[in-house]
């Protein structure tokens, strides 16, 4: 898998989005059933944040090891868990550097979406894991339930070029596709569930600004259009909002999908 996305904008991931889905962890590691001494994988760990989570409940008895695609990422991780024991490295989570039955537990947080062939990915997931281990991940559902995905979506319809990139963070979307996905890796014991959580701001604009300052892949990608397009996505944004997004405080809705599976 190639580093294709948050080269530019993984400081702002983890200003932004980082913030937004750190609320779906725990429901990761619940997921994982990671427990004290476990030796625990994060795959696609982008700035850190759940292989922290998971290095809290393994505790000194057990080990954290973490990784991602993305130079970039993995330069923020260091320093966010620079004081820790968790031990990042550069890898591709469809071919991971692991021999077999390394890990007690393999998670990955919202990165499942962005492999070019995520039943390999949660192969490979399944090959590193011990037998009776568990792996867990954490998905996008649909765009008109994301947090900024719609916003990619609509990117997508005027720069068709782009939109296989902007959509592939909602590739998945559906609790019958993901465990679909377990099973045809060999997985047992497959559980999926939706979680859902409101995201409060000012306004739209407060909203939107992340997105303006080039955060995230649509924010990447937003911040190229000439100003002409880019009023249009915004205003097409708005008006996909109930009451063309007026409302204030306003509120965004987003689904992550959640799904597990036991090695045997």
């Amino acid at each position: 898998m190639n580093e294709p996305l948050y080269v530019a904008g993984a400081s702002g991931y983890d200003e932004l989005f980082a913030q937004i889905t750190r609320s779906f962890i725990p429901a990761l590691l619940a997921a994982a059933r990671i427990d004290a001494g476990h030796r625990v994988l994060d795959v696609a760990t982008g700035t850190g944040a759940a292989a922290e989570a998971a290095a809290k409940l393994v505790g000194p008895a057990g080990e954290v090891f973490a990784g991602d695609v993305s130079r970039n990422m993995l330069d923020v991780a260091r320093r966010n868990l620079k004081d820790t024991t968790i031990k990042l490295d550069l890898f591709d989570g469809q071919a991971l550097p692991y021999p077999a039955g390394r890990f007690d537990r393999v998670i990955c947080q919202m990165g499942l979406q962005f492999f070019d062939d995520p039943e390999r990915g949660l192969g490979e997931f399944r090959r590193v894991l011990t037998p009776g281990g568990r792996a867990a991940v954490s998905v996008n559902s649909t765009p008109e339930r994301s947090m900024f995905t719609r916003i990619g979506t609509v990117i997508g319809r005027y720069v068709p070029a782009q939109a296989e990139k902007l959509n592939r963070y909602a590739s998945i979307r559906t609790i019958e596709r993901l465990d679909t996905l377990f099973r045809a890796a060999g997985f047992t014991d497959v559980k999926v569930q939706s979680e859902m959580r409101p995201f409060s701001f000012a306004s739209f604009d407060d909203y939107f600004r992340g997105t303006e300052s080039g955060a995230g892949i649509s924010g990447q990608a937003f911040v190229k259009l000439p100003e002409d397009l880019q009023r249009t996505v915004r205003e097409d944004v708005r008006r996909s909002f109930p009451n063309d997004g007026a409302a204030k405080p306003f509120v965004v809705e987003m689904e992550v999908l959640v799904g597990s599976g036991q090695n045997g």
